[in-house]
């Protein structure tokens, strides 16, 4: 076979994967988020480690009893933003005085904590941070440090990860956010998503198709496609969810697995550590097979009417309608409903449909045969009828 040959057979491979051959990804953002939740900061360099980049989630607003706080229940997180300084950070939110945080005050001690199912120790901060954030989300609250090396082990990934929710680093690319924004009927921005690196000079979703890259002196490894929650549709400026549970209403349309799963962003691990620098090329060492996901963005929806109902949750009885999740309700009706993840994910808001009918999707917090059962989550079931349910 000639090297024409070669080069074309090469190139047609390349191709049906949706990578460029002659086309040289850029990395364009690199993005820390200091404490869990918080708005970003972008860097024009940054040191990687395997628990992640420098100064990315070492710190966690948690309860008193360590458990992991985060703006999917408590959106005004995400106005909070960070500066680095030589020897802390400083922290700052629209209706408060800045909070000034020196690494040398911390006090230290031991904290049992918890991220999702993982429990490990953590340190505490100061008390000034423990008031601060208390103040902001309106309930007791304390500020938690990973420590210079988390003490999180995951086994699954054989590396220690640091208060991020399950891996060291998300990617995504510039081209995915724009045929996200093409197909969409609002335009979104990357922030939304919270990205530690981001490409450019690629197709739409390129990134489903690597399995090893290098950027500068590091190179990662492609570990598996992130699964999105509610987080992304919370406007990173203002606070305010989107009425139209946007983008994730777009995104389920094409983005969607037969779970009803949603995935945009591929989840990263560091094989070694290193520098990388914005501008530094992407090479692509190895590829994968794409992700299928069914694209139904062009069938027709039937649009249901809307219906009020009457919904009972502990006995506690409010009117209600056929539109919106069951969670969404109780709140807007002053009915308390234990949740954290509000997206199918933990299982918090686990009840048992007692009578009446809801649209429940298959969810990862549910275990096989407990939709048969009458398991639904408040989170994400839609009632269709009045409904009776216990906790």
């Amino acid at each position: 076979m000639s090297q024409s040959d070669l080069e074309a057979k090469l190139a047609k491979i390349e191709a049906t994967l949706g990578l460029d051959p002659f086309q040289e990804a850029t990395l364009a953002q690199i993005n820390v988020y200091p404490v869990k939740s918080i708005t970003g900061i972008q860097m024009s360099s940054s040191w990687v480690e395997k628990q992640g980049l420098s100064f990315d989630r070492r710190f966690m607003v948690a309860d008193i009893n360590g458990r992991m706080i985060t703006a999917r229940e408590h959106h005004q997180m995400v106005r909070i933003k960070a500066a680095l300084t030589a020897n802390g950070l400083v922290l700052t939110y629209p209706e408060s005085q800045p909070l000034h945080l020196r690494f040398d005050d911390f006090e230290r001690e031991d904290v049992d904590c918890q991220v999702w199912n993982d429990n490990f120790p953590a340190y505490s901060t100061t008390e000034e941070a423990n008031q601060w954030f208390s103040f902001i989300l309106g309930k007791k609250a304390q500020l938690l440090f990973s420590g210079e090396q988390s003490n999180r082990q995951r086994e699954k990934i054989q590396t220690n990860v640091s208060f991020a929710d399950g891996y060291p680093l998300l990617l995504i690319s510039q081209g995915s956010l724009d045929e996200l924004n093409r197909r969409g009927t609002k335009q979104h921005v990357m922030a939304q998503f919270r990205p530690n690196i981001v490409v450019s000079d690629t197709e739409a979703f390129a990134e489903d198709t690597w399995k090893r890259f290098r950027i500068g002196e590091v190179e990662f490894e492609v570990v598996k496609p992130c699964m999105r929650c509610v987080l992304t549709t919370v406007n990173p400026k203002t606070a305010m969810r989107s009425e139209q549970n946007e983008p994730l209403n777009t995104l389920s349309k094409f983005r969607a697995d037969e779970t009803g799963g949603i995935f945009f962003g591929q989840n990263v691990i560091a094989k070694n550590e290193g520098m990388i620098r914005a501008g530094d090329v992407v090479e692509i060492l190895e590829t994968k097979e794409k992700e299928h996901y069914a694209d139904t963005s062009q069938d027709v929806v039937q649009v249901e009417p809307v219906k009020k109902i009457t919904i009972s949750i502990d006995g506690n009885v409010f009117e209600g309608d056929n539109q919106s999740t069951l969670l969404e309700q109780a709140e807007k009706a002053g009915v308390p409903v234990a949740n954290s993840c509000r997206s199918g994910f933990c299982g918090t808001c686990k009840m048992t449909l007692e009578s009446g009918k809801v649209d429940q999707p298959d969810m990862p917090a549910l275990f096989p045969g407990e939709i048969d059962e009458g398991k639904v989550l408040a989170c994400c079931c839609v009632p269709k009828s009045d409904v009776e349910l216990v906790s």
